[in-house]
């Protein structure tokens, strides 16, 4: 397991070692996922005819559409959150809209979406197994910025995560259940 340590008490800050440049960084790790989950039902040999993918958007046999956007999770006592790049799907009008307006201002635009990935720390299951999807607001930003995934209020531990904040023990452990 990686260690990950307070170089401050006072301002609470990661160092760890990064697996494409093997050099020590500082400040919080950032996770990203390539793909939405869903891009795994599609058996292997299907998927150059059947998906289409980049790096913030996702159409899985022209019915099922994902935009990538940032989920950020506020550590107490830190000056940066922990930061998830994930995927929302979006119907079919959102997504082509999303990607009409790519590099344009989006502030102010607000669209529905379930989020389409698992997360280490809050993979909850629903009575047949499956990862709960939760009801996402995408808010969109500034030209050339992701947008702002907002988890709908909701029992769930990251929608409480994501609006109450987490502790720097909590952000340690979620951070050693994502790989290195």
């Amino acid at each position: 397991m990686p260690d990950f340590y307070s170089i401050d008490q006072k301002k609470k800050t990661f160092e760890y070692k990064c697996v494409c440049c093997n050099e020590f960084q500082r400040g919080t790790p950032a996770y990203g996922y390539d793909m939405p989950i869903f891009y795994f039902d599609v058996p292997e040999d299907e998927r150059e005819a059947r998906i289409y993918l980049d790096a913030d958007t996702c159409a899985i046999d022209n019915k099922l559409f994902f935009v990538k956007g940032i989920l950020d999770i506020p550590i107490h006592g830190a000056s940066e959150p922990l930061t998830w790049g994930v995927w929302v799907s979006q119907s079919v009008e959102e997504f082509h809209l999303y990607r009409e307006t790519m590099g344009t201002d989006r502030i102010g635009q607000i669209s529905f979406g379930w989020l389409a990935i698992t997360m280490p720390g809050y993979n909850d299951l629903d009575e047949r197994g499956n990862t709960v999807q939760l009801k996402c607001d995408v808010k969109g930003q500034a030209a050339g910025q992701r947008p702002v995934i907002q988890v709908q209020e909701c029992d769930h531990p990251l929608y409480r995560d994501q609006y109450d904040g987490i502790s720097w023990d909590r952000a340690v452990e979620l951070v050693q259940l994502m790989p290195h």
